[in-house]
């Protein structure tokens, strides 16, 4: 470590009247390093809820029981300031889907998924390759009264120039240009339809979208270059009001109170599987890490809120009511970082989100956690984006970061595979130590290199990390 790292690392302990902060840190580290090893429960708890409770959509009756049993936790833990943050959204209810496409004259039925919010239908019509489902594929294309076949990734051999959106944003260009319905192909291999929010406004999109495998996408477009193909697209869902909670374990910071690091994680998952991977996963992490934080007797100058959302996957509805109770309690301004687990395992290092300012501090406390764990690269990344529950956070100028995790088998996103087998108790824990040493480094620092952007400079982030465009066609650009 250079001269300036070990200061900044005395500078973190400088008002503890630490002797030698650099090895009270590292300290503290072996003694996470020690406690998850030992007693861990982020696996047993993984496995027990999603046997017990298993896919829990939020304002659902097993996902008010996961709810309940983390508060419980929480307070078993020895945290006395839990709470819920209840509130209300327009839940979509899954009925049936049944896609079939016309193949030489026969209908066969194709395994499909609907998209979420996609209403009841019952349409047959002539299908068009949309191919990657942007703008500049429809040039030439009439699609008017038509079902569009769409790819959710980028196909091989789109430019590298190219940048893809959210299965969202494709569904609106899907109407936009006439669409009647669309057939949307899973990104990842696997065989398996894959489901996902595909609503920007949180109510039902105007076209029935039924989701197929990358396989079943690959057949279905040699067929169009071959012939015309028709599909047939039947579905029965519904939306009514539902009512969630986030849980909410405060642990007040003795020095600098006022000062929050929030790290969550979303507890809800698609109704379609237990979510072991997304993000069950995430959820344990966050429980773990605060037991960890009790079992060690571990004090923090600053709070740190444990949170666990709800409602993330129908649109991060749990995340903005958050936002708003800390700007209505005036907390808001306190939040100097927002670290979300979404889908953590395997963890190597992170993602600041192009926050360039905190990557000295991470960087050097980077290399004390790796003399406690080889394993863990230290690897920075800026890759930028909203599909979490961090988005909210940034709307408001907060720094946010990811662990940047090593994904085993990525395939069971939001498919009916995400199952508790993919998962082991070596992938949960090396995402809990590495994240409870960041995180109390954090929560300790005299001084934090990020600041709350202004409204100008967060505009200013949005444009410079390529944001602008899908945040105005989502309707959620307010900086101008």
């Amino acid at each position: 470590m250079n001269r300036k790292g070990f200061l900044g690392i005395f500078c973190l302990f400088l008002l503890m009247g630490c002797e030698n902060p650099r090895l009270h840190l590292l300290n503290v580290f072996k003694s996470i390093e020690v406690e998850v090893s030992q007693n861990s429960v982020a696996y047993p708890l993984l496995t027990d809820i999603c046997d017990r409770y298993g896919p829990r959509l939020a304002g659902t009756e097993s996902a008010a029981r996961a709810e309940e049993l983390t508060a419980i936790l929480f307070r078993s833990y020895g945290y006395r300031n839990v709470f819920f943050q209840p509130f209300t959204y327009n839940q979509w209810q899954r009925g049936k889907a049944l896609l079939h496409i016309d193949t030489a004259g026969s209908f066969e039925e194709f395994p499909s998924l609907a998209l979420a919010y996609t209403p009841s239908a019952n349409i047959s019509s002539e299908i068009v390759d949309a191919g990657n489902g942007l703008i500049d594929d429809y040039n030439g294309k009439n699609v008017t009264g038509k079902i569009v076949l769409i790819h959710l990734g980028l196909l091989p051999g789109t430019p590298e120039n190219v940048k893809n959106t959210n299965r969202a944003q494709k569904l609106a260009l899907a109407v936009a240009q006439g669409a009647a319905g669309c057939i949307a192909v899973n990104a990842s291999p696997g065989d398996l339809p894959v489901t996902g929010t595909a609503t920007l406004d949180g109510g039902m999109i105007k076209i029935p979208a039924a989701s197929i495998s990358m396989e079943k996408g690959t057949q279905l477009r040699k067929r169009l270059a071959q012939r015309n193909c028709y599909a047939r697209i039947q579905t029965d869902n519904t939306c009514r009001p539902a009512t969630a909670r986030n849980v909410v374990a405060r642990m007040e910071g003795y020095d600098i109170p006022e000062e929050t690091i929030v790290i969550g994680a979303h507890l809800d998952t698609w109704d379609i599987s237990p979510g072991a991977l997304d993000n069950t996963s995430g959820a344990v992490s966050v429980l773990d890490i605060a037991r960890t934080f009790r079992a060690l007797g571990l004090k923090t100058r600053r709070t740190i809120d444990f949170v666990l959302f709800m409602a993330e996957e129908e649109g991060h509805y749990g995340s903005e009511l958050y936002v708003r109770e800390a700007r209505h309690r005036n907390r808001l301004q306190g939040i100097r970082y927002m670290f979300n687990h979404d889908m953590t395992i395997n963890t190597y290092g992170f993602n600041l989100m192009g926050r360039y300012e905190s990557e000295d501090f991470f960087r050097e406390i980077g290399e004390l956690i790796q003399l406690t764990d080889t394993s863990f690269s230290n690897t920075i990344a800026h890759f930028t984006h909203l599909g979490s529950d961090h988005a909210p956070f940034i709307f408001e100028g907060i720094s946010t970061f990811t662990p940047l995790c090593e994904y085993m088998d990525f395939h069971s996103y939001h498919t009916t595979a995400d199952t508790p087998d993919l998962i082991t108790p070596m992938m949960l824990e090396k995402n809990v130590k590495v994240s409870a040493m960041i995180l109390y480094a954090l929560a300790n620092a005299q001084e934090l290199p990020a600041t709350l952007f202004t409204g100008e400079q967060t505009r200013q982030y949005l444009i410079d990390n390529d944001l602008q465009e899908s945040l105005v066609v989502s309707g959620d650009w307010r900086w101008d």
